[in-house]
């Protein structure tokens, strides 16, 4: 699908193929992700209204902000919705109090069983934590968990009676519905175990549903095959190039994320040793003892991780000297 996304802060009017079912927008601080999720949002509700105007909504999609921990406790009111005009700015005026949106999702879908048994499974399958009942608070990461589900299945049924519905029913249902979740910085309050399988356990409830994800996490770019990977600069959404499907994180922090692997100088002195037992360089044995004494005072973990180099580097030292 081609979406024109419109200028938005720094974001740049561009248009963006979604070519996967989940593609994964990373960047450092104050690049855009945020602003971009946005802009895509604006985008998909015109899209939404337009085609609502001639009859028929296909591309329904759903902004989920970070801002989804439910801090309200105030009473709500039943959400009563005639059409996609109202679902769209309804959309729009619940941004403005999210909290107060997520517990009226609360209240009304987890009076339906069958929803509050998918979800109390979906929790399971991703934390292996066995919860019987939402009714109290848990751990921020797993009530992220839980208010992603709610706003997916709420944008899947706000238009349907689904008290009929048996459980098998209802697991089949959300997993034929076609709809664009966006989700700003996913990873919240995640620890990296349950980051390694969130988005496949998502994709398992959701399966025909198409992701688009913020994040600021490494591993999320490792750990799901059907995906693409973009970066922002200068406002613009850039594919990354490569299969980045269980590749080795420190490459993934070194040319994704800018950060090096090892300390610059480290770096040099063990390219210096691994030069000197491939014999491409110059042997110089104080420099050889010299590298290793401060890799054995300052860096004892670097020092186990290259440990068979180092001791050959310094035994061709000590036969040199």
């Amino acid at each position: 699908m081609l979406v024109k996304i419109p200028e938005t802060g720094i974001i740049k009017e561009q248009e963006f193929t979604i070519k996967k079912d989940v593609s994964i927008i990373y960047g450092y601080n104050n690049c855009g992700k945020t602003t971009i999720l946005r802009a895509l949002d604006q985008a998909f509700q015109y899209e939404m209204m337009q085609q609502f105007i001639y009859g028929m909504v296909r591309d329904l999609a759903i902004y989920i902000p970070t801002n989804r921990i439910v801090v309200s406790e105030n009473n709500t009111d039943e959400l009563r919705l005639n059409d996609y005009e109202d679902f769209i700015h309804y959309q729009k005026d619940s941004y403005k109090d999210y909290s107060l949106h997520l517990k009226r999702l609360r209240d009304e879908l987890l009076k339906n069983k069958m929803v509050h048994n998918f979800i109390c499974h979906a929790v399971y399958e991703i934390f292996n934590i066995d919860i019987k009942e939402i009714c109290s608070r848990y751990s921020d990461g797993i009530e992220n968990i839980i208010n992603i589900y709610l706003n997916v299945i709420w944008a899947m049924t706000w238009n349907l009676d689904i008290a009929g519905f048996t459980e098998e029913r209802l697991r089949e249902f959300l997993a034929e519905q076609q709809i664009y979740i966006l989700i700003d910085e996913i990873e919240m309050f995640l620890h990296v175990n349950i980051q390694s399988k969130l988005i496949s356990n998502m994709k398992k409830d959701f399966a025909g549903c198409r992701f688009i994800l913020t994040t600021h996490s490494p591993l999320l770019l490792t750990r799901y095959k059907n995906c693409m990977i973009y970066n922002i600069k200068d406002g613009r959404l850039q594919e990354t190039e490569g299969d980045m499907y269980y590749e080795d994180l420190d490459i993934i922090y070194e040319q994704l994320f800018k950060v090096n692997e090892l300390p610059i100088q480290v770096r040099d002195d063990i390219n210096y040793l691994g030069e000197v037992i491939l014999k491409s360089t110059e042997i110089d044995s104080k420099r050889i003892a010299g590298i290793v004494e401060t890799l054995r005072k300052e860096y004892p973990n670097l020092c186990r991780r290259y440990n068979v180099m180092i001791t050959k580097a310094q035994n061709i030292g000590d036969m040199n000297d």
